[in-house]
């Protein structure tokens, strides 16, 4: 047989191909943690994924041979077929090991601090597995070995409709993503709950696209899966234990979050009406630390008490809160007002999955006007409970202006110099962030006035006094604050963007100053253990403390981006983004020459599993 370019490309793709039982076999370690479905969409994915996503990383691992095909002649070209083989399937085994403690696949943080694991806190191995894994590296490059030498070398397999086995993958494939769009957009849990086992899946979604021409109503395809007795997350084991949960005489409770306010912008010049009314009785937390630099994971650190790693999860499976079910099972009225629409950060199938009806978006024109009718909309809502009965009711109110650096034409603006519009094209490293920080600053003024009408109206109706009432943020807003050109959120988790207020007030808060580091995370053990009266221990259903406990201060917090995460001390930060790159910096973003992890690092690891079985 003549050594061509067609048939050594041919001759590789073939022993790529070979790898595909190989894969499937090693992968089947992934299955443990996967809910297994049981209707007809879920196991049609569960089919159409695991023929497809896995034959696209076999074919991704192809490339390497198809460049090499170029240049090395057939009897050479089997042997590093055989070392890229081995590797390939060493490293889906390391993975799946990995998986199985943390529930994240392998990268290159995990490998660094593999590498800085001295004492064995995160990786202890016996050497028995020592032995293990050697011979399993060994078998891999003897199998890939003869393997390669047959289809390279020897040509054997040359007739076999490698062409054909390409086009079934693709189009396995292409089907996959397709059913995802579907089950996305209809809230089908036994699909997307898949996602999250399968390494480099980043499946396709199309849900707004499909409301927009019609093909969808979100609210009649959520409403079918809403359900407070739904099942939790099989994979989870949260709560550790069955809640035990009775409140004696059960409070209001109420969550005020405005986007982006950061922890600066809390006095009595920029939120007059706030610090009126909790200034001498609420319990204001100087050191407060958002779980998230941006909506999604911040809010849901809140809700949750769960850090940002198992959001993915959470979300692919459609679990909501233990806080927001159990507000449900005690009979609260839930009054959920948000000016940016729920559904476009998620909350609809995470935070709020389980309750039905549920207000998705406010209708206006603009963050303010959205922020004003809001504002009005609640003050109907509470009026029609006052007249229902004496249930208790959640509310959470979830301001946007500032995010959206809107003041409406009339409002007071005391802070000058202020931009008249924001135009995220003008900033720069050289911008003058005062104009900006200002407009900021005059759109957290005006929704203070409109927290007013909201405060006035608990005390008019005598429900200030049994309110638990918590006013805080989501994330911060950078204005170039340390000269690195970092504008808005989302970019870094330095305080910016991470340190936000926090005031609590209602019954049983003692009032005063809390200059300890604390969390969002402590948040709904707080209203767990103090408003709905649960008694279990903290540790069965968050990974926070209750915020309300004397002398409380984190060593260190967490906080999460859509991709990233960082560990935040009081000296500094690592942080680790999407691709396992990480970094250690201090609280100025500048980094810290020759710095090794530190112990926090090692504790996060082994808190971030606490709730996976």
């Amino acid at each position: 047989m003549h050594d061509t370019l067609k048939r050594r490309w041919r001759s590789t793709l073939l022993f790529a191909l070979f790898q595909l039982p190989l894969v499937w076999l090693i992968a089947l370690r992934y299955t443990p943690y996967l809910a297994m479905p049981h209707d007809a969409m879920g196991i049609a994915y569960l089919i159409l994924t695991w023929i497809g996503h896995f034959g696209m990383l076999v074919l991704l691992g192809w490339l390497p041979l198809a460049l090499l095909a170029l240049v090395i002649k057939a009897r050479w070209l089997w042997l590093p077929a055989t070392l890229l083989g081995a590797l390939g399937l060493s490293a889906l085994l390391l993975d799946t090991v990995v998986y199985a403690q943390y529930r994240f696949h392998v990268n290159a943080f995990m490998i660094s601090l593999f590498l800085n694991d001295k004492n064995g806190e995160i990786f202890s191995f016996a050497p028995t597995t020592w032995l293990i894994v050697v011979g399993c590296v060994i078998a891999a490059l003897a199998l890939e070995g003869w393997l390669a030498r047959r289809l390279i070398v020897g040509g054997k397999g040359r007739h076999l409709p490698a062409g054909i086995a390409c086009g079934v993958i693709l189009v396995m494939l292409i089907a996959s993503h397709a059913l995802h769009i579907v089950a996305d957009a209809r809230y089908q849990r036994s699909v997307t709950q898949q996602v999250g086992i399968y390494p480099l899946l980043f499946p396709a979604t199309a849900k707004d696209f499909m409301e927009e021409h019609g093909w969808l109503d979100p609210r009649a395809a959520r409403a079918e899966r809403a359900d407070i007795d739904a099942k939790q997350a099989q994979n989870l084991d949260w709560p550790k234990n069955p809640l035990s949960c009775q409140a004696d005489d059960a409070p209001n409770v109420m969550v005020v979050l405005i986007d982006s306010w950061r922890a600066d912008e809390y006095g009595p010049e920029n939120t007059p009406n706030l610090y009126a009314a909790l200034n001498a009785s609420g319990r204001r937390y100087l050191d407060h630390y958002s779980g998230g630099n941006a909506t999604r994971n911040g809010t849901m650190s809140l809700f949750y008490g769960l850090t940002g790693n198992y959001y993915a999860y959470l979300d692919n499976t459609q679990t909501p809160p233990l806080l927001v079910t159990q507000l449900q099972k005690q009979g609260y009225a839930l009054g959920i007002f948000s000016s940016a629409s729920i559904d476009g950060v998620g909350f609809d199938r995470t935070i709020f999955s389980s309750v039905d009806p549920l207000r998705l978006s406010t209708p206006g024109d603009s963050p303010a006007g959205r922020d004003q009718k809001m504002t009005e909309d609640w003050l109907s809502w509470l009026d029609r409970q006052e007249q229902k009965d004496d249930a208790p009711w959640f509310g959470m109110l979830f301001y946007d202006a500032p995010h959206g650096y809107d003041v409406p034409d009339g409002a007071e603006q005391p802070y000058q110099p202020s931009v008249q519009r924001m135009d995220y094209l003008d900033l720069g490293p050289d911008t003058d962030p005062v104009p900006y920080a200002n407009r900021h600053r005059n759109a957290v003024h005006y929704d203070d006035v409109l927290l007013g009408r909201v405060i006035d109206d608990l005390k008019a109706k005598g429900e200030w006094d049994n309110t638990m009432l918590i006013v805080t943020a989501d994330h911060g807003q950078s204005f170039n604050d340390f000269g690195k050109n970092y504008w808005g959120h989302n970019s870094n988790f330095a305080s910016p963007q991470t340190h936000v207020p926090m005031i609590v007030n209602g019954p049983g808060v003692e009032p005063g100053r809390v200059e300890g580091m604390t969390s969002h995370l402590d948040v709904a053990p707080m209203l767990m253990r103090h408003a709905l009266g649960c008694s279990n221990p903290l540790s069965d259903y968050a990974q926070g403390e209750d915020l309300l406990t004397p002398g409380i201060d984190h060593p260190w917090v967490q906080s999460s981006s859509y991709i990233d995460y960082g560990i935040i001390e009081p000296d500094r930060i690592t942080v680790v983004d999407g691709t396992g790159q990480w970094d250690i910096v201090d609280r100025q973003l500048d980094p810290i020459e020759g710095a090794e992890f530190s112990p926090a690092v090692f504790e996060a690891m082994q808190w971030f599993r606490q709730f996976y079985q």
